[in-house]
């Protein structure tokens, strides 16, 4: 893995320094020689206590339509025993759901995606009648 470059003076001379740990998540650390100023390297998560794998599932999870109790359990039974709180997992969604929003924009102006939606079944349902189409 190649060393980041420090986001203070911009040198790519750094030099691996001390772990940071927090709860759940341990980052490796660098030290800039010539502006001689620590920092971890950045990966848009940086100050979480969760590991960003489960950050990741549990907003997928919140937009497929689980309830919050739903993706807690998902995540305690898929993910080692973490087990996040109602309101980390709507901090996550606020705090992340402009970047996915922007990133979305930017692949439906991609010309290689369509707007088309695919369904290989719909079920009507109108009354007691239930049409297949």
């Amino acid at each position: 893995m190649s060393r980041p470059n420090c986001p203070h003076c911009g040198s790519t001379w750094v030099n691996k320094a001390r772990e940071v740990k927090n709860k759940y998540v341990t980052k490796q650390g660098y030290k800039c020689p010539e502006c001689d100023r620590f920092f971890v390297e950045r990966d848009g998560f940086e100050g979480k206590t969760y590991p960003k794998e489960v950050i990741v599932d549990a907003l997928h999870l919140f937009v497929e339509g689980l309830s919050l109790s739903k993706i807690r359990e998902h995540l305690y039974q898929h993910h080692g025993g973490y087990s996040p709180s109602d309101g980390s997992i709507l901090n996550w969604v606020r705090e992340y759901s402009e970047l996915v929003e922007k990133f979305e924009k930017e692949q439906m102006e991609d010309p290689k995606i369509g707007r088309k939606i695919h369904l290989d079944e719909v079920v009507l349902k109108v009354g007691k009648k239930c049409t297949t189409q």
